[in-house]
C-alpha cells in the first residue's frame, strides 16, 4: 500500500473535520489538538457523514443519531452504532496530509 496526499494541514482546523476520498473510500480527517487522524467517514448505523459531526477532544458525535466514536481508534463509544469504524494511518509531510487506505 502507499500513502496518498489528501489535504494540507491548514485545511483541517483544530477541532474540525474534513471529508476526502481515497481509493474510492470516503475518509474523515480530524484535527485533534494538532494531530491529524483519519477514519472511515460513514457511520455504521445509518450512513451519516461523520466529518460533519461535532468533535470534542478525540470524540466525534454522529450528526444524524448521536452515536459517538473515538477518532484515534475508530472505537464506537455509544449506541446506536453497532460496531467500530476503520482507522487509517496518517503521515504529515511538511504541511501535506497523506493517508494510507487499503
Amino acid at each position: 500500500m502507499a500513502f496518498t496526499r489528501v489535504a494540507t494541514v491548514q485545511e483541517i482546523p483544530v477541532g474540525k473535520g474534513k471529508q476526502v476520498t481515497v481509493n474510492g473510500k470516503q475518509v474523515a480527517l480530524f484535527n485533534v489538538g494538532g494531530t491529524i487522524c483519519a477514519m472511515e467517514d460513514t457511520c455504521c448505523h445509518r450512513g451519516a457523514p461523520l466529518w460533519e459531526g461535532d468533535l470534542e477532544g478525540n470524540v466525534v458525535t454522529c450528526p444524524w443519531h448521536g452515536a459517538q466514536f473515538d477518532v484515534t481508534t475508530g472505537k464506537h463509544l455509544t449506541p446506536p452504532a453497532p460496531r467500530d469504524n476503520a482507522v487509517y494511518e496518517v503521515q504529515v509531510v511538511g504541511d501535506e496530509v497523506h493517508v494510507e487506505v487499503p
